[in-house]
């Protein structure tokens, strides 16, 4: 029990291991008794029973196991888990099992974590009293000290968030920035650039009127002479329109003077030879009669 603290009022729980719970059992309880007081509670339970008495949540101060029979003791989540859920928030479990190949003393701090403890301190290595070494053929012996976290599990609380508007930064306007005063145009020491060095060569260059004359036919549209053209579109789109009176004039589809094989079904001129564009054709009486 040495490095073991117990406070008056406690109700603890000894859990032993194996099939006999060994000579110190009475001396350990004994022990236990005296330093909880009358007020105080100590009840011995084996590790296999501990599933079936299904003790209430929350019912010790402290567990104890495996300071009986430290050699046979072995711990799993499962045995880990109920014994969280039966220790009172911030309950305190004291945890002696034999460190060795097969389970080493990481893999149990890693199982206390994983069944819901907390505030798990570093294994010690502790002494065996059967042997007085702290050494055996399942190797060595430590001790972990862990608590319950301070809530039961399924527990709640409110959280308290803010979902308050932020305040918005109020916007420097550009024009704000840029914005000269009159004092600060007749400053001496304002420098302002010349107007002409900021001219090169090119730009001192008089232009080619050819140049700037405005094409009147560019765009998507369909071309059209402005008033008082002056750059010949006026003149080019009369030629292009005594070009297409001086056209022939086809029939609807165009295609009468070549011939039957390119004639509709309804066309006049079906039966009669192919002729030149524009060539006046005279139908006969007898075409021009009906069939019926």
């Amino acid at each position: 029990m040495e490095g073991i603290q117990v406070d008056a009022g406690q109700c603890i729980l000894l859990l032993w291991f194996g099939q006999e719970p060994g000579a110190s059992m009475k001396d350990t309880v004994n022990q236990l008794l005296q330093k909880v007081g009358d007020t105080g509670k100590v009840q011995v339970e084996h590790m296999e029973r501990l599933m079936l008495s299904a003790h209430s949540t929350s019912s010790f101060d402290m567990v104890l196991s495996g300071v009986l029979n430290p050699s046979q003791a072995v711990h799993d989540t499962s045995v880990l888990g109920e014994v969280c859920r039966i220790l009172k928030p911030k309950g305190k479990l004291v945890l002696q099992e034999m460190a060795g190949e097969s389970k080493s003393k990481d893999k149990l701090v890693s199982l206390l974590k994983l069944s819901g403890f907390v505030d798990i301190d570093q294994p010690v290595k502790v002494k065996q009293q059967n042997n007085g070494g702290s050494t055996s053929d399942n190797g060595e012996l430590y001790r972990i000290h862990a608590a319950k976290p301070d809530y039961e599990v399924g527990s709640s609380a409110q959280l308290k968030l803010s979902f308050a508007p932020k305040a918005k930064a109020p916007a420097t306007k550009a024009a704000d920035v840029w914005t000269l005063t009159a004092n600060d145009l007749v400053d001496d020491d304002l420098e302002l650039i010349n107007d002409d060095d900021l001219l090169d060569e090119d730009d001192l260059k008089k232009p080619d009127p050819s140049l700037l004359r405005a094409s009147c036919a560019d765009g998507p549209k369909k071309k059209k002479a402005c008033k008082n053209c002056t750059c010949g579109l006026a003149e080019e789109l009369e030629g292009e329109a005594g070009k297409a009176t001086t056209q022939p004039k086809t029939s609807a589809c165009g295609n009468c003077y070549l011939g039957d094989a390119f004639r509709c079904a309804s066309c006049p001129y079906l039966g009669m030879p192919a002729f030149k564009p524009g060539e006046k054709i005279q139908l006969s009486q007898q075409q021009l009669k009906a069939d019926i």
